[in-house]
């Protein structure tokens, strides 16, 4: 989720920033050096890993979580490494991927199937932005070796109405598109309604009376992507049950092993479940986000003026205010 992957943006000193990262790369005897680079680490032991020695300790994990910063260039490398080293050792792989809605399963296996060209599956697939540099390699790597790719989240038509109508809104669905978002929506725990509040609570400027109700809202348009992620793991599991799942999603549904991850366990309590999560290598690492951890370096600070990132706020709360509720 964007809007929740830019809580994790760096504004500290630049200068401190680099000494920072030049110490620790010593400490550890690893460079991280440039944007795609980055440190596995073992969150029991805490000490560095590599791509190779997970990818055998996981090889008979049922589903694997690859959390991401969602504009990071290393953490879409780690992916494609990984990968390819977990396919090295069990070729049953099926990928799930947040990237994708479910309305749009027809396109990607039409894509998977050669029946389109790249272009097509973009435009009518509504591939994220980023496609072409970040995602591109997962896709040709699994069409390449005829591995299912699940569509999993929900449409983010469907995740702008819950926000804006609530919970409710998915009652008025009709039978088609009723497919494309979980059942319950309201389903989570505590600790992520606290996790997400303090997340918003960073971005708030609305102080109306409505906005206890606005902030509610938002948890459950946050649900409906999380617990349609989990339902779609989960029905990739049942209909390939020999095969090892490898979801993508953006840090935060996964971490601490909440979100998604929450979800489906709460789906399937007997699968076997590994975390893989990003840290920024200039902050303290919290080990308890995953099973393994992998630093790296910090994103450019998005702002420097704060007046700056208050226009940038509103431009965009401005903008989501005109949207409608249209499916």
């Amino acid at each position: 989720m964007k809007f929740i992957t830019t809580l994790a943006a760096i504004a500290s000193i630049v200068s401190m920033q680099g000494c920072s990262i030049t110490e620790q790369s010593e400490q550890q005897g690893i460079e991280i050096s440039t944007m795609y680079d980055y440190v596995l680490h073992d969150s029991k032991s805490k000490l560095p890993t590599s791509i190779e020695q997970i990818s055998e300790n996981l090889k008979d994990i049922d589903v694997i979580f690859i959390g991401e910063y969602h504009s990071h260039s290393a953490s879409h490398k780690l992916q494609a490494d990984l990968l390819t080293a977990l396919y090295l050792r069990n070729k049953r792989l099926v990928l799930t991927m947040e990237q994708f809605s479910r309305d749009k399963q027809q396109v990607l296996d039409q894509y998977l199937d050669n029946e389109i060209g790249e272009q097509t599956l973009i435009n009518e697939g509504d591939a994220w932005e980023n496609y072409r540099s970040d995602y591109r390699p997962l896709i040709e790597f699994a069409k390449s070796n005829q591995l299912p790719v699940f569509a999993a989240n929900t449409p983010l038509s469907i995740v702008r109405c819950v926000a804006r109508k609530g919970p409710e809104f998915i009652k008025t669905l009709d039978s088609e598109k009723e497919l494309w978002v979980a059942t319950d929506i309201t389903t989570s725990t505590s600790a992520y309604q606290d996790k997400f509040t303090s997340a918003m609570m960073h971005h708030k400027t609305n102080k109306s009376p409505n906005s206890k109700v606005t902030l509610n809202n938002s948890f459950y348009a946050q649900l409906a992507r999380d617990n349609t992620m989990a339902e779609s793991i989960y029905n990739a599991h049942v209909k390939y049950p020999k095969s090892q799942i490898v979801h993508f999603n953006g840090a935060f549904h996964s971490n601490h092993y909440l979100g998604t991850v929450d979800a489906l366990t709460r789906i399937a309590p007997n699968l076997n479940i590994a975390i893989i999560s990003p840290n920024f290598l200039d902050e303290e690492v919290d080990w308890t986000k995953g099973d393994y951890i992998y630093k790296l370096k910090p994103l450019p600070a998005r702002y420097i003026k704060n007046e700056n990132k208050e226009k940038s706020i509103v431009k965009m709360i401005n903008s989501r205010s005109k949207r409608k509720c249209e499916l």
